[in-house]
């Protein structure tokens, strides 16, 4: 029971977050793509590493927030400071599928965690099917979640 991710995309990005904040003591980490946080901040019991995939001309969930939904960076935001990280993050930029893919990595959390970011530059409000250092979507989630259990960096 010290391996349980919560992942989801649009809404179930949202309830990723919303499980982060309300059931910490089951959730290892967890994984956004397209997704917002709610105003669900909880007492999350222990830290939280998250990654966290959201297209800059997503009109369904805007990326620098709107229509009611708090933008990209109010998130990562809010889980940086919660884990204490390092708040200049390491930066690396790709093209893929025709996008400009940029990965900012805030590391150095309590209990190792980390706090990860693809953003998508002209990204629509999907499940990405760019790649990124010869990962899809897909496997940037579980490559990122794998790496941690209830109590940190495993």
């Amino acid at each position: 029971m010290e391996r349980i991710y919560a992942a989801g995309y649009s809404n179930g990005g949202m309830m990723a977050y919303g499980l982060a904040n309300y059931k910490s003591d089951l959730i290892a980490a967890v994984a956004s793509v397209s997704g917002a946080m709610l105003n669900c901040i909880g007492n999350t019991s222990h830290p939280m590493p998250v990654i966290h995939l959201h297209g800059t001309s997503d009109s369904v969930i805007p990326y620098n927030g709107g229509n009611g939904w708090s933008s990209a960076q109010s998130t990562l935001d809010h889980w940086i400071n919660f884990n204490n990280t390092t708040t200049n993050p390491i930066i690396s930029t790709e093209n893929s599928g025709g996008k400009t893919i940029e990965h900012y990595v805030y590391d150095q959390g309590d209990s190792s965690v980390s706090v990860e970011h693809y953003k998508y530059i002209g990204g629509d409000h999907i499940w990405v099917n760019a790649t990124f250092q010869g990962q899809n979507t897909s496997e940037l989630v579980w490559n990122f979640v794998s790496q941690f259990d209830i109590n940190g960096k495993r």
